[in-house]
């Protein structure tokens, strides 16, 4: 039971120290949107590797643009997690900082479609009462 703590205190630092990073550009990268928001982090037990679901707030029509701009910024990520690494490392006091990968999620273009679908329902409930 105290490993599952130690892995979701580990986790939640984790999640907070990349969000601080790429928000106050600890991360010199031009492909990294400001507007990437760190959803998640998934510890193994052995807290050897972390799986960080990130998604990017910026919403474009097009699906093409937005389909580059979150392989580009998947790639930067990717490329700047060992540098990534090293900073938890040393701030979080860490022996063994884990192996960090990027995952895209897509939880927030969820939540926006359901938001978008519930507005429509409602606005469509609004006209059939003004018909009656």
């Amino acid at each position: 039971m105290k490993s599952f703590e130690r892995r979701e205190k580990v986790a939640r630092a984790i999640k907070i120290e990349i969000g601080n990073m790429i928000q106050k550009g600890g991360v010199k990268d031009d492909r990294i949107d400001k507007f990437v928001s760190i959803v998640d982090v998934n510890l193994n037990a052995s807290l050897s590797s972390a799986r960080v679901l990130f998604s990017i707030l910026s919403y474009n029509e097009d699906k093409e643009m937005n389909d580059l701009q979150l392989s580009s910024t998947k790639a930067a990520l990717n490329d700047n997690a060992g540098y990534m690494r090293g900073v938890i490392a040393r701030k979080l006091n860490l022996r063994y900082a884990p192996k960090i990968y990027f995952v895209e999620s897509d939880a927030l273009s969820k939540a926006v479609d359901m938001v978008d679908l519930i507005d429509r329902t409602v606005n469509a409930d609004e006209e059939n009462k003004g018909i009656d």
